[in-house]
């Protein structure tokens, strides 16, 4: 779900992603603070026998016209490896809300993706991309490459080229990379790529003028291997520096995992199909009481992956007793991916500067299922930041069965990076169905409003019960200096998406609490903002 104002009228708008068959929809705000919603094509536009899935989206302005376009990266699973339908997609404005794809404006690239951020990462004035590479079709979990697109649109035609093997090399066959944030971890003026993913590290990428350099095993948290499927950031402690907050699977979920009993998935084409065979594995105890690794997986479930097991293990008593060294023997794991995790928390990240960083668990109010989409603020006016996340993940497969038991949540941050979770009485916040994206937008009448997309629910837009003043940001603007009256100091980046499938509008809160608020953009120009 995306932000930006399509149509030109001066108001929010939303994208909210499809596929082919239920193609992408847009809401289009109204003077009176209502929505006309309507497909992002018009009727006929779609190819019946194109199968694109919608993952990550983008509103910028690609073309320097001042209009926002789309950017859509294609994904899914279903779809053979390489299939043309995993190309991406660029949809030009022409400043009305009406979409047309601009052809040869990427490069071609058949990787299944997921998310989509944009920075000016070489400060030439033109906003670039970062396209992450989710997974291989028919190979999971088989690493892949992600992707530097550079911005080189000229004279209003827009052109992107892929410099990754030029500028981050490191992002070849950097994983299964879930989400990503553009931040300035460092403060030296330049914005690093943090990313998260599954069967990953939290990983960080610095930006060396220009150039991106994988710094992960110096961080100090290189080891905390986890599902990561979403981040967002912000200075929760006010020390001038960027702290993140990364969403997991959470504690509510059969696979238990330590730095001692980790979480493993072993692959390989194992019966030679053309496709992987990834079998999942815990410590559980064996009949002795003694913790062992064995098969997440039933016999039914292995057999359905490969028939051979069927003869191997002729009962289920035979099969329940069976670890994972005689399932998938050493020898069968000859030149097999192997891959373990050893977090499944959701956790707060601190920035201890230079370079080093602490983890520390969330809440265990936010540790009942997974974490998706999340929206960074100050909501309640008291100076400190705090967070609303919306989760669940209802497409998991039978025997695991589904992650629902998350309502949505706020967090309420006390400035010293530590949150008290709020009751739904007390905050409001609650999507209890399939969730995903959640931003931050502005309603026509100049409210503060959330809207948080739910899987095959409804759309659920949520106000805040306090008048807010606003102030709408550059394209270009990077970060500000908030000074507080009571002496606090915070530090605010300005993202162009943030958090799973998420892109919230750009502006920053003014309260009366502030004593001044000094903007920075991407080239080092600074400008105060006007307080009364």
């Amino acid at each position: 779900m995306r932000w930006g104002d399509i149509d030109g009228n001066g108001f929010d708008d939303l994208v909210i992603g499809g596929t082919s068959k239920y193609p992408a929809q847009v809401l289009l705000q109204q003077p009176d603070g209502k929505f006309i919603q309507r497909d992002l094509l018009p009727k006929g536009t779609y190819n019946p026998n194109e199968h694109f899935k919608d993952e990550g989206m983008l509103l910028f302005d690609a073309n320097g016209d001042g209009y926002p376009d789309l950017y859509i990266a294609s994904g899914g699973y279903e779809n053979a490896p390489g299939s043309p339908f995993y190309r991406d997609r660029l949809y030009i404005n022409d400043g009305k809300g009406n979409f047309k794809e601009a052809p040869g404006a990427l490069p071609q690239n058949f990787t299944s993706k997921l998310c989509v951020k944009a920075i000016d990462y070489n400060k030439d004035g033109k906003l670039d991309l970062f396209v992450s590479g989710r997974v291989e079709p028919w190979n999971y979990p088989k690493p892949v490459s992600s992707f530097i697109l550079r911005n080189d649109s000229k004279n209003g035609v827009v052109k992107f080229t892929d410099v990754t093997s030029a500028v981050a090399p490191d992002l070849n066959h950097i994983g299964m990379v879930c989400d990503a944030v553009f931040s300035d971890f460092d403060n030296d003026g330049w914005p690093d790529l943090i990313l998260t993913g599954e069967w990953m590290p939290v990983t960080f990428l610095k930006n060396d003028h220009g150039v991106f350099k994988n710094v992960t095993a110096n961080t100090g948290i290189s080891d905390k291997i986890g599902w990561w499927n979403t981040i967002t950031a912000g200075d929760f402690n006010h020390d001038g520096k960027i702290d993140y907050v990364v969403g997991n699977v959470g504690l509510n979920t059969f696979y238990k995992a330590s730095d001692k009993y980790p979480v493993y998935i072993t692959a390989k084409d194992f019966d030679n199909n053309g496709s992987y065979d990834a079998f999942p594995s815990l410590f559980l105890k064996d009949i002795d009481g003694e913790l062992e690794e064995f098969p997440a997986n039933t016999r039914d479930d292995i057999i359905k992956q490969m028939i051979g097991m069927r003869v191997r293990f002729q009962n289920y008593k035979s099969y329940a007793v069976a670890t994972m060294d005689s399932v998938i023997t050493p020898e069968m794991r000859k030149g097999a991916i192997r891959l373990s995790a050893n977090t499944m928390e959701s956790c707060y990240i601190q920035n201890d500067g230079n370079g080093k960083f602490t983890m520390q668990p969330l809440p265990i109010e936010a540790q009942t299922s997974q974490l998706d989409g999340m929206v960074v603020d100050d909501f309640d006016g008291d100076g400190n930041l705090d967070i609303a996340i919306s989760g669940n993940d209802f497409g998991t497969d039978v025997m695991t069965g589904r992650y629902d038991a998350f309502n949505g949540l706020l967090l309420k941050g006390d400035g010293k990076g530590n949150f008290k979770p709020l009751t739904i009485q007390q905050s409001g916040i609650y999507i209890p169905g399939d969730g995903k994206a959640l931003v931050k937008l502005m309603g026509a009448k100049g409210n503060y409003l959330l809207a948080a997309s739910q899987n095959r629910d409804a759309l659920k837009i949520f106000e805040l019960k306090r008048p807010v003043r606003t102030v709408k940001l550059q394209p270009f603007d990077m970060f500000a200096i908030i000074k507080y009256k009571n002496g606090k100091i915070t530090r605010q980046e300005f993202y162009n998406g943030t958090s799973f499938l998420s892109q919230s509008a750009r502006f920053i809160n003014i309260d009366p609490a502030m004593k001044s608020v000094q903007i920075t953009d991407s080239f080092g120009h600074v400008r105060d903002i006007t307080l009364n």
